[in-house]
């Protein structure tokens, strides 16, 4: 027979074996307690959360937050908004949710294309211009780098010259300059400059809107052997180009190329934030960049070139920056098979066997892939 064991108090006898089930009840109003505590502290967290002085730098967990909302707002004074229209450019706004006294950019799915740190681009158009816009709105004070010029000429060219110096009586956000500089060249496959300008509270350019492309970073593993070799060779010839007038994109990875599926993957470069304008004699270039980049483009190009012409490619490009395009260069123009034979081996395979260039108008770089 079992025996009932008692705990006392100064008034009453209890069995331990109910002492213990007050003792659970207890327990569980314990942790009903701290959740309902919690769950108050999280609601005064998520309050804060949501006002505007609490979202003041966006990162991704604030994705499809209240937060990003508060971090994408950029409020337009009339001052810009004149600005904007004095510049041809028309772009969707709204009222600002921490202020609805005020006009904001429009954020919605339809009309911001990208944000970062630096500020955020919407799409946008423009009465001088056919073509769809990408309008980057960055923030005042930030620590996007300038350049200095000067401008020459009967159309008003940049002076090359003055940029490479960087000095100048004019004064540029780098990326804006890099695009105007490509413009004035006529260089394809790079989005078209539009406008650059500055208000109180932004820097605004304003570039073409490359409809229908995909970075390569979210395409890549789709593509096939060929389409890669097309896409590289193709990414090759854009940044030779650059290099006839003194540009190196310096920032290479497939977060900056972008494809055309819909056109027979036809590549466009983007983000000149970090160009550089280097005297073209010393032949630097960003394609040695291209090919010394770890990136995942050039994993998959190993698999399918062989006789490890990548990697002996890029040792000598270590050793003499922008040997690569010189050597294209002069693959292509060589007149005779004595001349192309003075070509070292890994150049002159990768561009007979994988890739086909040639010039067109201008002597531009062009690439088609033999298949």
């Amino acid at each position: 027979m079992a025996h009932l064991m008692f705990f006392y108090s100064p008034d009453t006898a209890v069995p331990l074996s109910v002492g213990r089930v007050m003792h659970s009840n207890i327990y569980i109003l314990f942790v009903l307690l701290q959740v309902f505590v919690n769950k108050t502290f999280s609601d005064i967290y998520k309050i804060q959360s949501n006002n505007i002085n609490y979202c003041t730098k966006l990162t991704k967990k604030d994705l499809g937050s209240s937060c990003i909302d508060k971090n994408l707002e950029y409020p337009l004074s009339s001052d810009d908004i004149d600005l904007l229209a004095k510049n041809s450019l028309s772009i969707k706004t709204q009222t600002c949710v921490s202020n609805p006294s005020l006009t904001c950019l429009n954020i919605d799915h339809k009309s911001l294309i990208g944000a970062g740190t630096y500020g955020l681009v919407v799409r946008g158009q423009s009465k001088s211009v056919q073509f769809p816009l990408a309008i980057k709105f960055i923030k005042l004070p930030t620590k996007l780098d300038t350049v200095s010029f000067n401008t020459i000429g009967r159309y008003n060219r940049i002076d090359l010259n003055s940029l490479i110096e960087n000095q100048g009586t004019e004064k540029g956000l780098r990326e804006a300059i890099a695009l105007r500089l490509i413009n004035e060249y006529e260089l394809p496959s790079i989005p078209k400059y539009v406008t650059y300008f500055e208000t109180s509270s932004y820097r605004i350019l304003a570039m073409e809107y490359l409809e229908n492309y995909e970075e390569l970073s979210k395409i890549i593993d789709k593509l096939s052997s060929e389409d890669l070799l097309f896409i590289s060779c193709q990414t090759a010839a854009i940044v030779c180009n650059l290099d006839q007038i003194g540009i190196s994109h310096d920032d290479m990875h497939e977060r900056n190329i972008l494809i055309n599926r819909k056109n027979n993957n036809k590549v466009n470069l983007i983000d000149f934030g970090g160009a550089h304008f280097n005297n073209k004699h010393e032949h630097f270039t960003s394609t040695s960049n291209f090919l010394k980049q770890p990136i995942n483009l050039l994993g998959h190009l190993k698999r399918f070139v062989k006789e490890d012409l990548i990697d002996n490619i890029q040792s000598q490009e270590k050793k003499d920056l922008g040997r690569f395009c010189l050597m294209m260069k002069t693959f292509i123009s060589s007149k005779n098979d004595t001349e192309k034979e003075a070509i070292p081996y890994y150049y002159r395979i990768l561009f007979e066997k994988y890739w086909k260039f040639n010039q067109i108008n201008k002597k531009l770089f062009k690439c088609a892939l033999t298949k």
